[in-house]
């Protein structure tokens, strides 16, 4: 039996499911390019983009007077800028520090020098377990208020598209799922995935809303370049990609640009153990937003010396 690997490294969250497990998502639509075949568009020049990224750590967990327990959070969500200038940071990043907890239990504010968590209630909260669920959610709509306030060009979000509350998505922005346990295409449309080689994409498929995200969406697979290419898998390099549906001529042109553009920036794993989806830009973006995070063992130090002075 001849075994390939997965590019990530198994540290980290395995970035797929088997193309041969389960079936795709209901109200799907495929026909919007027919007919159902790889795609391979020509290069294009970039223009202003935007690269938006987050972060997030559990600093400790606190219970108050009646047992009750909370978490303390940091979150931080930054941009890049891209254009004729090169690269770098679009203003200072965006940290929060958060105690999040159920509803219904009582909180204060934890002041701990120079550090404040501000209390945040969570709903359909039942334990630790589902509350330390939803901190990932909390960055998330840090980074989509973040994207919101972008000015022009192109926004790249390391990641699904978030729906904040309050917020509709703007239209020139893009995500992508570098982790692939949600599987949308029909059995039929999903065997091209297989045949994409590197810097091509499937035609686009239309997602419909639900309760979880209600937005519909056009989405797309492509595949990245991997080197060396022999001892991974067929599924090691694809990303979905996803922007809001829309207009379907701008979606075919944004579909066009996001090969190139991804192919470019796509890691390495001999330098990345995420590598090819982790782009090169975020990778940057996630180390510059841990030196505003503040190192975990300061923090944490910091936390017992104010708790228990």
């Amino acid at each position: 039996m001849r075994l390939r690997l997965e590019a990530w490294n198994p540290d980290y969250a395995l970035p797929q499911v088997g193309l041969d497990d389960g079936g795709g998502v209901e109200g799907v639509i495929t026909d919007l390019e027919p007919p159902w075949q790889p795609l391979e568009p020509p290069a294009q020049e970039w223009g202003v983009l935007y690269f938006v990224d987050g972060r997030q750590r559990i600093d400790a967990v606190v219970a108050n007077e009646y047992g009750q327990r909370a978490l303390l959070v940091t979150l931080a969500a930054g941009a890049l800028v891209r254009d004729d200038a090169g690269i770098r940071p679009a203003g200072e990043p965006r940290i929060e520090r958060v105690l999040l907890h159920v509803e219904g239990h009582e909180f204060e504010p934890v002041e701990i020098s120079p550090f404040c968590y501000r209390p945040v209630a969570l709903k359909g909260i039942n334990d630790l377990r589902m509350l330390a669920g939803r901190v990932n959610e909390q960055m998330r709509a840090l980074e989509a208020r973040l994207a919101q306030e972008l000015e022009g060009g192109l926004v790249v979000l390391d990641g699904p598209i978030f729906v904040a509350p309050g917020l509709t998505p703007r239209e020139d922005v893009i995500g992508y799922a570098k982790t692939m346990w949600q599987r949308y295409l029909p059995p039929a449309e999903e065997r091209i995935l297989s045949r994409l080689a590197p810097a091509q994409r499937t035609p686009i498929f239309r997602i419909p809303q639900n309760a979880r995200r209600p937005l519909e969406l056009f989405s797309w697979y492509m595949r990245l370049p991997l080197n060396p290419a022999a001892p991974f898998h067929s599924g090691a390099a694809l990303l979905r990609v996803e922007t809001p549906a829309g207009d379907l001529e701008q979606a075919r042109n944004l579909a066009d640009l996001s090969v190139g553009l991804l192919c470019s920036l796509a890691s390495s794993p001999s330098r990345d153990p995420r590598a090819p989806q982790n782009l090169i830009p975020v990778g940057g973006l996630e180390l510059w937003l841990g030196r505003y995070m503040g190192q975990a063992e300061v923090v944490r130090r910091r936390i017992l010396q104010g708790l228990f002075p």
